[in-house]
């Protein structure tokens, strides 16, 4: 593996809040790669979608990844939807007409420097978080969020992330990103109950991710089986041997997910 080509994706794929949850902290060896194509492409219930585009660099180069605005990019659903993408002021591609709509499926081109990648991608619907409360590990000062819903019957809904924000805002998380991944493929219709353990970096706040009162945002997305691969393999790329599965054809980094959600807030309040 060129694990210059993770850290490379990483920080490609940093700057899009659409879909991206906290950043990802992973130790890796520095070294040459060649440069490629970066999409990252999301479809989020009730939005525009949007498409970035950037290309990894050589580690000897600056840390900058400007985005490609001269690629044609086409977003397409099952529903008969077609558009051609345009890139705004800040470079990335977001369509006017397509918007994210439950239990559609969508289709996305880039075709650049004569090469056509593609990538499908199913929103699967909404599933309500019932509630969040607290839960201690034994070990810890201080609880984490747990997540209590209900995963419907069938094959629609197996998948899931979670994005958390602290009094707004996404902090750096580190350590245990996987817990912000479930899959209920082999629980299907059962009643979940998850913590999501929070550690994080550069609060501000000395070595505290939590504190009295902060208020803990949890969205809950529901995503496809490619885009769950997507992000598992992202979460445990320093332990394997290859880059993360991309659902992108034709050889480019990145995802293309559309995904829904629903998100609730709870105050963090405990006896210390």
């Amino acid at each position: 593996m060129n694990k210059q080509t993770i850290i490379t994706l990483i920080a490609a794929l940093l700057p899009v809040v659409s879909f991206s949850s906290c950043e990802d902290i992973i130790d890796v060896d520095l070294r040459s790669v060649e440069p490629g194509l970066v999409i990252e492409g999301t479809v989020r219930m009730g939005s525009a979608a949007e498409v970035l585009i950037t290309q990894t660099k050589d580690f000897s180069e600056t840390n900058e990844y400007p985005p490609v605005t001269d690629a044609v990019v086409v977003v397409s659903d099952n529903a008969g939807n077609r558009e051609t993408l345009r890139p705004n002021e800040a470079g990335r591609y977001v369509a006017t007409s397509i918007r994210g709509t439950e239990r559609r499926t969508y289709h996305l081109s880039v075709t650049y420097d004569e090469v056509e990648y593609t990538a499908t991608s199913y929103m699967p619907p909404r599933v309500e978080i019932d509630s969040l409360t607290l839960w201690k590990l034994p070990v810890k000062d201080v609880p984490d969020p747990q997540v209590h819903f209900v995963d419907p019957m069938g094959e629609e809904n197996q998948y899931y992330r979670y994005v958390l924000r602290i009094n707004g805002v996404q902090p750096l998380l580190k350590d245990r990103l996987e817990d912000r991944l479930i899959s209920t493929e082999n629980v299907d219709g059962s009643v979940i109950r998850q913590p999501i353990f929070i550690s994080y970096v550069n609060s501000g706040r000395d070595d505290d991710p939590i504190e009295q009162d902060d208020v803990v945002t949890v969205e809950m997305q529901c995503i496809d089986k490619d885009v769950y691969r997507f992000f598992d393999t992202l979460y445990r790329v320093g332990e394997a041997a290859a880059n993360p599965v991309s659902n992108i054809q034709g050889g480019a980094l990145g995802y293309f997910g559309a995904y829904s959600f629903t998100s609730k807030d709870i105050v963090m309040k405990w006896e210390e």
